[in-house]
Parts: C-alpha cells; structure tokens; sequence
C-alpha cells in the first residue's frame, strides 16, 4: 500500500457471520531476522503486544452455504508494517500489510546465486543510497548485508536457495521481495535407503515330500531291475 491511500484486506468466507480484526503494528526487520522466511511471518507470537486497532466484519449468515468475499477498510496512515489478524468462531487467518513508498526491483542468477536489488521511492521518483538490506537463501542461515549504493543498487553474492530480500530506510519503511527459483548449487537429495531383501522362507514340508518322492522312485527302480534279472534267469532255465 501506498502512504496516503485507503487500506483495504479482502476476507473470503463461507458459513461464517462475523470476524473479529486485530491490527499490530511490528518491526518487521526484527521479525525477518528471528524468522528468517516471511513465509511464516504471520505466525508469529504476539503475547503481550496490545493491537493498534480492533473491528468486526459482518460476512454473511453462518448458514448461506455459499463462498463470500468482503471488504474491510483499516484506519491505518502511519508508514509501517501492519501484522493483521482475523477471527471467526474456531477459524483463525492472517496476513501482512505494508504502507511504505518503497519498492523492490530484483534481478536473480540461479547459477551464480547472485542477487540485484534495486530500491525505488515510487512516490517521490528517486533510488534512494544507503537503504540497508538483508538477503537470504532459503538453503543458508548467514545473511548477506549491506547499504544501496548511489543508484539505490545493492548486490549479494553466493546465496543458496530461494531468495528473501528486505530492506529498510529509517524506522518505518520498510520493502521486501520472495524469490520462486531456486539460487545456486542444487538441494541435496537424500539417498533412498538400500532395503535388504528378505531370505526366502524354507518350506521344509515340500522339501520333505520331493525328497520322499526320490527315495521311493530308487526303490521302485531297484524292485523293477530285480523283477527283470530274475525273469531273464527263469527264461535262460527254460531254453536250457
């Protein structure tokens, strides 16, 4: 959001008659630095911090049995981060609100991993110097820091993953980006665990029953060649 206009968050619900918003103003450089991925930066802890602001939203009957979008408008004008979050019997969402003039413009190399961050007041037209920024793969735990130099430019090297970048000028104005390619050297793949392969089971009773067969087919085969040799002496006798 830019500063001066009205700030607006969109509910989409379905059998839900009313959410309860709470609005809470948060460093969100502090927060990028304990979280490190903005993807969760709405599941942070917020125990003991008072809201800036409380509203209910009327959404509809809990019994429409239809998908609904509303809006509500937050009286916000300070530049800042906004955390907001949003209520409606055991339903729970949340989402971040940015009023800052500042915007990021970054140019990624998935081989390299270097990353080019341009900061621009939108609003006043400029690349402002000095802008500190943090960049962060998601495969790495160090952060890369430093200032924009005269063209509003800061560039970080060797990053690992996708790619967070936030940058902040003065208190209050803060800009970030989130990166969907992956920088640098691949993820490691985990090798699959070799699964041994089970000895066959022994099935002693077939064992048994072919060896049974073997020993009765020799002594049938020994009776026979009995059976011969003494009708072949019967009939020696006889032509005698």
């Amino acid at each position: 959001m830019r500063p001066g206009k009205a700030v607006e968050v969109e509910l989409a619900s379905r059998n839900l008659g009313q959410a309860q918003l709470e609005v809470y103003k948060v460093d969100l450089m502090k927060l990028y630095l304990r979280e490190k991925d903005l993807s969760k930066i709405t599941q942070v802890e917020l125990a003991g911090i008072a809201p800036q602001q409380k509203l209910s939203v009327e959404l509809g009957s809990a019994t429409d049995y239809a998908d609904k979008t509303t809006k509500a408008q937050l009286k916000l004008a300070a530049e800042g981060a906004y955390l907001v979050i949003a209520r409606a019997d055991d339903h729970f969402a949340s989402g971040l609100v940015l009023i800052t003039p500042l915007q990021l413009e970054v140019q990624e190399d998935t081989t390299s991993g270097r990353v080019r961050a341009n900061v621009r007041d939108v609003v006043g037209g400029r690349y402002p110097a000095g802008v500190h920024v943090k960049a962060v793969g998601s495969g790495q735990a160090d952060f890369k820091s430093g200032e924009t130099d005269l063209r509003g430019v800061f560039v970080a090297d060797g990053l690992r993953g996708k790619a967070t970048v936030i940058a902040r000028e003065g208190d209050a104005r803060y800009a970030f980006y989130r990166g969907q390619d992956w920088l640098g050297a691949p993820a490691q793949s985990h090798p699959r665990p070799i699964r041994q392969q089970q000895a066959p089971a022994v099935d002693y009773e077939g064992y048994l029953r072919k060896q049974n067969r073997a020993v009765q087919q020799k002594a049938r085969g020994a009776w026979d060649q009995k059976r011969r040799n003494k009708r072949r002496g019967v009939q020696v006798q006889e032509a005698r």
